[in-house]
């Protein structure tokens, strides 16, 4: 670009530093906004190519469109034969060709990128702009997850794209947003045939594999070429592992058979819902890993010391012996014995805070000192041999048992000596009992190394004051009577109550009886007799309700199988503001191709349904039906309405059979969101 380079300043206030693209008609470059102090991106041109107004005028009216996913417009102008146009800066983006350097993306963040990207396309559509030159370089992913789109209008502009009716630019943009999925689930661009594998394929198509943009312009692509078949691309499913259904299908429909979304609000409506944030990882790229875990050590497991010195052995073993009767303390100097050891063992007695970190004030020095021979003996150094690492672990035993034994050598000097006695009697018959090999070198296990004194039988604590004397005091003759005879009393009190208890098993008070009046020849006097009346009352019994009736699953029924089931789960999902809705057709009863269209809704058993509820967003013409299959021949009719919406509760017929599955057909749909676009929508759908 003549004119442009690190150091140029534009329009009297941006100071270009460093260029980041290069293309056929434009190129992108950092710059420093002397007036407001921030770092902004221009895009720079030939301010005489034949494309340069129409690219000034466009970006001029992209930065009339408010939307956060859309790269703003801050300022246009020309200066010095460059025009420019002056975009937000976006620190830390990423764009999707950047994504798919390592391979395909996640599905689900494929559809949330691409969902975001229509979503704004669509706000852009309702303005009158269009941006009918979509590449994997035109969507960015910011460090946040936001996605951005740049590039509306004024990347068509600068490729001298033909200009085109406000549908066919939907449908072009529609097509480009497509062409992103398939992309995005296999890192490669679908081509269509006749062009080049990498470049794009504006060449003035508008039918199946037509894309980005009108005829006209030519823009790289860095993905390489999708593999092509007779009629196509291959579908994304053919080249990738785990692709859903619905994505899968559009990109058939749309690429392969010129058929699909018409608009970049028809595509987002078809691919909804994704999810509001980016994945934890990019799948073969391996963006967005954890920092965290990436940099996380496992956890270093004590290693065995497998060979020893016995020269080192029989030194430090006289230092532990040495240092144990001299009752030196862990913390001090080093005895005259010890300093025969190696100098690891010696500097582990001396000072225990460098081998095994300092100890924390009022803690317990001997502690201090065993810990930092443990800590010495696990670390791992590979300038030392095999040998050294075993010389040093057993000096460090062995210096450690000493500093031990003196510390605590005032209080239970006894002890600490026999403990000292043992260590160096187990040392001698490992010493027997290992053989040297060719080096000097002998087999020790961690076991042996950090061998400490045998468990000694300590004496017996001393009494605690206040009882008085060494054993308690044995009670009297006369206060064991006594102590006996209340026991005694309790066992006959709680007997003769178990008895009694016992002997009323199985008994039940009388039925009290029933009086009757009898009338004699003598008199009116009644003479009552007592009869007994056995109960007639029935015992009631409580029917238990019938379990409730659940939806387990449910797909889509439509006679030319174009539909897709990827949204079928809304139709039940408990929430009525979610709605399964069909794509759209031109009239109400689907074009005259078909009957209708619905869902059928999988029961979790066979059973026969007493209720049906539907929650239906717009009037349309509705027929449910009981069936075993997915299929409305030989189902049996429930109900159906006619022209209404909201809540409709279907009566269930009395000679109802069980089902297994649950058919609610729309015979005629619903206006949706513009003139001549009809859906079948259903909101809810409950069963009792």
């Amino acid at each position: 670009m003549q004119g442009v380079g690190p150091g140029s300043v534009l329009g009297g206030r941006y100071a270009v530093t460093v260029r980041t693209f290069e293309g056929v008609n434009h190129e992108r470059w950092r710059a420093s906004d002397h007036t407001l102090e921030r770092e902004v991106v221009l895009v720079c041109f030939a301010a005489g190519s034949p494309a340069a107004a129409a690219a000034l005028d466009a970006a001029r009216r992209a930065a009339g469109v408010e939307d956060p996913r859309l790269v703003r417009v801050l300022d246009v102008g020309s200066d010095q034969g460059v025009g420019f146009i002056v975009e937000e800066p976006l620190t830390g983006a990423a764009t999707m060709a950047d994504l798919l350097g390592s391979g395909g993306l996640p599905a689900e963040e494929v559809r949330r990128l691409v969902g975001e990207a229509a979503s704004a396309l669509d706000k852009a559509r309702q303005r009158g702009l269009h941006h009918l030159a979509l590449t994997p370089d035109a969507v960015l992913r910011m460090a946040d997850g936001a996605v951005k789109v740049r590039g509306i209008a004024t990347d068509a502009a600068l490729i001298d794209a033909e200009s085109v009716s406000g549908e066919q630019a939907s449908r072009l943009d529609s097509i480009g947003l497509v062409k992103l999925i398939y992309a995005g689930l296999t890192a490669r661009w679908p081509a269509p045939s006749g062009t080049d594998d990498r470049e794009s394929d504006t060449r003035g198509s508008t039918g199946p594999g037509a894309g980005i943009g009108a005829a006209g312009g030519r823009e790289a692509v860095s993905l390489d070429a999708a593999p092509t078949i007779v009629g196509g691309v291959a579908p994304p499913s053919e080249i990738a592992v785990g692709v859903p259904n619905d994505l899968d299908l559009i990109c058939r429909l749309t690429l392969n058979d010129d058929r699909g979304p018409l608009s970049p609000g028809d595509l987002a409506l078809q691919i909804a819902p994704w999810s509001p944030t980016q994945p934890s990882n990019d799948g073969g790229s391996g963006i967005g890993l954890s920092q965290a875990r990436a940099k996380a050590t496992p956890h270093r497991q004590l290693p065995a010391l497998p060979r020893r010195r016995r020269a080192a052995a029989s030194e430090t073993t006289a230092g532990a012996t040495t240092g144990a009767s001299s009752g030196a303390p862990a913390g001090g100097a080093p005895t005259a014995g010890a300093t025969h050891g190696t100098d690891a063992s010696a500097q582990s007695a001396a000072h225990p805070a460098q081998a095994g970190g300092a100890a924390a004030p009022g803690s317990d020095p001997t502690e201090a000192g065993a810990q930092g021979t443990v800590a010495q003996a696990g670390e791992d150094d590979p300038s030392e041999t095999g040998a050294q690492k075993g010389m040093a672990a057993a000096g460090a035993a062995a210096s450690a048992a000493a500093g031990v034994a003196g510390a605590i050598g005032d209080r239970v000097g006894s002890f600490a000596r026999a403990a000292a006695d043992k260590a160096s009697a187990k040392a001698a018959e490992r010493r027997a009992a290992h053989a040297l090999d060719d080096d000097g070198v002998e087999d020790i296990h961690l076991d042996e190394a950090l061998d400490e004194a045998p468990a000694t039988r300590l004496e017996p604590p001393v009494p605690l004051p206040g009882f008085g004397g060494d054993t308690a005091e044995a009670p009297s003759k006369a206060a064991s009577r006594v102590a006996l005879a209340i026991v005694a009393v309790l066992v006959l009190v709680s007997l003769a109550i178990g008895i009694n208890n016992v002997m009323k098993i199985g008994q039940s008070d009388p039925p009290a009886p029933g009086q009757t009046v009898t009338l004699t020849a003598s008199g009116p006097k009644p003479t009552p007799t007592t009869t007994s009346q056995p109960s007639t009352t029935a015992p009631t019994t409580t029917t238990p309700p019938p379990a409730p009736v659940t939806i387990t699953g449910g797909t889509v029924l439509d006679p030319e199988g174009i539909e897709s089931d990827g949204k079928v789960k809304l139709a039940y999902d408990g929430d009525p503001a979610t709605v399964w809705a069909s794509r759209w057709y031109g009239s109400a009863t689907y074009n005259g191709k078909k009957d209708g269209i619905g869902v059928v809704l999988d029961l979790d058993r066979s059973v026969v349904l007493t209720g049906v509820d539907l929650v239906l967003p717009a009037k349309q013409d509705v027929t449910v039906y009981a069936a075993t299959k997915a299929s409305i021949d030989g189902a049996q009719k429930i109900g159906s309405v006619t022209g209404q919406d909201g809540t409709v509760k279907l009566k269930v017929p009395d000679d109802l059979k069980a089902a297994t599955k649950l058919i609610v057909w729309v015979t005629k749909a619903a206006p949706a969101e513009a003139p001549n676009h009809y859906r079948a929508q259903i909101s809810e759908v409950t069963v009792r």
